[in-house]
């Protein structure tokens, strides 16, 4: 009980002390959003392919037939394929004038007899022609047409089989190959739609696929730090010696005078945080987030906050010497934001420290809040930090307990 009345007394005294600064710590906690910001920016503008060119296919029919005439058209106008792939019909010699003059990224070539042959049971395949100055966008289409090979080969003996059927329950020849023809095309376009062939909605690397929305949230987290970061300085500055020795005297250790500058430095952080995440739902729609998943990311950033802070008040406690103390805080900070992967994304650092991400903490919360604004997820894995904050609980006990008896 005792404890708490001294932690309640810090928590006002350091409140009443930066109420005093009304004028200037508005401006010391705006000068991480213009560091960051302009950072972000700079990351956006480098990195942005929101005006990526979309990959232009030809479509080029020997068959002539009208089965392959019907496939052709429901390709050109199917979005099974996304934005990223247009095709068009179109002659050889327009196909390779466009691969030419780099129009085209490649054009796909239905060969003849194609329906009759698949019908009939013979090996029928699509042939592609790449362009070589687009070797990526080539290999791409590739390796959709192979696919869409495979599953034609697959969907052959199922059409033989029932062509077979057919035949035992004397279906007219028209109405035969019509019904044949519709089970086809019914399983092409199933292929097509399926995630064995092309899956847009997996994306891998966050910051070139949602730039804007990446580096905004990245920014938001790195300023969350650094405000941390400035507030636990400024109230470790306002601290002086003479009176954390009168605090001794009556009883109030380093520990209840940890728990209230950690305190007021995460409320303060938390109400700033709060707004500009407000702020930045308004400008950007992308941030539309269940209900729920609005306490996942404040309980991610509160333990992240936490074990920042608590990291901060050992270096503190550990280093005798204040220039070296503020030296190891900063660099401390610095190596917190540049390991979440928030500045600069995990897949861009060299492969021999991926192994390492997992272990940082700051990593494990920015991963998790990703996940959530970005991919949608409705969960988050909340166990390692909360083991890591349990952990730096019971040092900052044993540390406080150490500096009392050597005292």
């Amino acid at each position: 009980m005792k404890s708490l009345k001294h932690i309640a007394l810090f928590t006002k005294n350091n409140i009443i002390q930066l109420g005093r600064k009304w004028l200037t710590l508005p401006l010391l906690l705006l000068f991480p959003i213009i560091l960051i910001g302009l950072i972000a920016f700079l990351f956006i503008s480098v990195i942005d392919n929101s005006d990526t060119n979309t990959i232009q296919v030809g479509l080029v029919d020997f068959d002539q037939s009208e089965e392959t005439d019907i496939i052709i058209e429901l390709l050109e106008e199917s979005s099974q394929l996304g934005s990223m792939v247009t095709m068009e019909k179109i002659s050889e010699t327009e196909a390779k004038v466009g691969i030419k003059e780099n129009q085209l990224s490649a054009y796909i070539i239905f060969p003849e007899r194609f329906i009759e042959k698949l019908m009939d049971g013979e090996r029928s395949q699509l042939s592609i022609i790449g362009n070589p100055n687009q070797p990526i966008e080539s290999q791409l289409i590739n390796e959709l047409v192979e696919t869409i090979t495979r599953h034609i080969r697959g969907s052959q003996a199922n059409i033989l089989a029932i062509n077979e059927y057919a035949k035992q329950l004397d279906m007219e020849n028209e109405a035969r190959n019509d019904f044949l023809f519709k089970q086809f095309t019914d399983y092409f376009f199933y292929v097509l739609g399926s995630d064995q062939v092309m899956d847009e909605s997996k994306l891998t690397n966050n910051a070139t696929a949602s730039p804007l929305v990446y580096f905004s949230l990245a920014a938001l987290f790195a300023i969350i730090t650094i405000w941390l970061f400035l507030l636990y300085i400024i109230l470790q500055r306002d601290s002086s010696k003479n009176l954390k020795q009168r605090m001794k005297l009556y009883g109030v250790t380093d520990l209840q005078q940890a728990v209230s500058d950690g305190f007021v430095s995460l409320l303060i952080t938390a109400m700033l945080a709060l707004f500009s995440f407000i702020c930045l739902r308004q400008l950007l729609p992308a941030f539309e987030l269940a209900g729920d998943n609005y306490g996942r990311i404040g309980l991610l950033l509160l333990f992240h906050s936490v074990i920042f802070l608590q990291c901060l008040t050992l270096i503190n406690w550990l280093i005798r010497s204040q220039k070296v103390t503020i030296l190891l805080q900063t660099a401390y900070v610095i190596f917190v934001i540049l390991f979440s992967g928030a500045i600069i994304p995990r897949i861009y650092f060299p492969a021999y420290l991926d192994q390492y991400f997992d272990y940082i903490f700051s990593h494990q919360a920015f991963y998790w809040v990703e996940q959530i604004v970005l991919n949608g997820r409705f969960y988050a894995e909340l166990q390692p930090l909360i083991i890591t904050a349990l952990v730096g609980c019971t040092l900052l006990v044993a540390v406080s307990l150490w500096k009392e008896r050597v005292r």
